[in-house]
C-alpha cells in the first residue's frame, strides 16, 4: 500500500509541471508504458525514482537521521 501512495503523489508531481507520461517517458529515456508502471508503484530502487525526479526538473534527497546527526545522499 505505501507503494501505492507513494506512485500516486508521483502522477501529482508529474501533473502539477504540466508534463504528460510520453514527456516524461522521452526525458528517461523508457517507454511510457514504463513511466505509467512507475507511476503504479513497480518501482524496482530508488535509482528509477531519482531519474524520474530529474525528468521533472528536481532531484531526489534520501536522508538517514540517527540520535548523533545524519546523512544525506542527493541523486
Amino acid at each position: 500500500m505505501l507503494a501505492q501512495a507513494r506512485a500516486w503523489r508521483l502522477v501529482d508531481m508529474r501533473q502539477e509541471r504540466g508534463f504528460t507520461q510520453a514527456q516524461v517517458a522521452e526525458r528517461m529515456g523508457v517507454t511510457k508504458g514504463r513511466v505509467s508502471q512507475i507511476e503504479c508503484g513497480q518501482v524496482s530502487g530508488t535509482d528509477v525514482v531519482a531519474r524520474y525526479v530529474e525528468a521533472l526538473g528536481g532531484s531526489l534527497i534520501m536522508v538517514a537521521v540517527f540520535d548523533d546527526g545524519e546523512l544525506r545522499k542527493v541523486g
